[in-house]
């Protein structure tokens, strides 16, 4: 289910900050690189916010959709 803007409960925090760690480190993006973190945040957070909370699922799509934009 979609959460509404704002709301974010503990569970989809952690699955949300497990996919973007998981995609950061295998687009290589680096702890200091804020840019394509921020990126990649969005990407996460865009994909949460239309229901999908699988953490392999977001991370193959950040990675996928990441690639293609740049």
């Amino acid at each position: 289910m979609p959460f509404p803007r704002g709301v974010i409960d503990p569970l989809a925090l952690n699955t949300m900050q497990q996919a973007m760690d998981q995609a950061c480190c295998d687009l290589e993006v680096s702890q200091s690189d804020e840019k394509n973190r921020d990126r990649v945040a969005f990407l996460v957070t865009g994909l949460m916010r239309a229901g999908v909370n699988d953490i392999g699922l977001l991370t193959n799509y950040v990675i996928h959709q990441f690639r293609h934009l740049a």
